[in-house]
């Protein structure tokens, strides 16, 4: 399975909000060999990444609210960016983004991303966050290292 097409099935996991939060999508797909990676564990951060992203647009206003997903070969890591122009994150905040029980949601216990970026982790990735600030939107890019699979003909 490719990058893209674990992206994809990430989407259609959140595609039932998306709709009602009126939320575009942009794609942003480089060319990737077919990879060797930790389906499961992948899918559970892209899941959480694409719901907290649609959730920070939902926060941000009635119009454009655009989830951007990028893919990028980095040399044998693969990089996907999971980015929105939702409510941005605070200097503050985001120094403790991935602290265990840390949330800046009502009904959130704050264990998502925590125990995302240790999934990462153990993948021998990397789960980064960037904001400008609030109101600039987030992007959160996780990073993994990869073995291109041989297709047999």
């Amino acid at each position: 399975m490719g990058v893209s097409d674990l992206l994809e099935d990430a989407l259609r996991i959140n595609s039932g909000s998306q709709a009602r939060y009126e939320l575009a999508i942009a794609r942003e797909y480089a060319e990737m060999p077919p990879v060797s990676l930790e389906k499961q564990k992948v899918m559970q951060i892209l899941v959480n990444l694409i719901r907290n992203a649609k959730q920070a647009c939902a926060f941000a206003g009635p119009a454009g609210k655009i989830l951007t997903l990028r893919i990028a070969d980095d040399h044998g890591r693969v990089r996907i960016a999971v980015m929105d122009n939702g409510v941005g994150i605070s200097a503050e905040n985001l120094a403790r983004i991935f602290v265990h029980g840390f949330t800046t949601k009502s009904d959130g216990h704050g264990f998502g991303l925590h125990s995302r970026a240790n999934a990462a982790k153990e993948m021998g990735g990397s789960l980064h966050v960037h904001s400008d600030g609030p109101g600039k939107g987030a992007t959160f890019t996780l990073e993994l290292p990869y073995l291109a699979t041989k297709i047999s003909a």
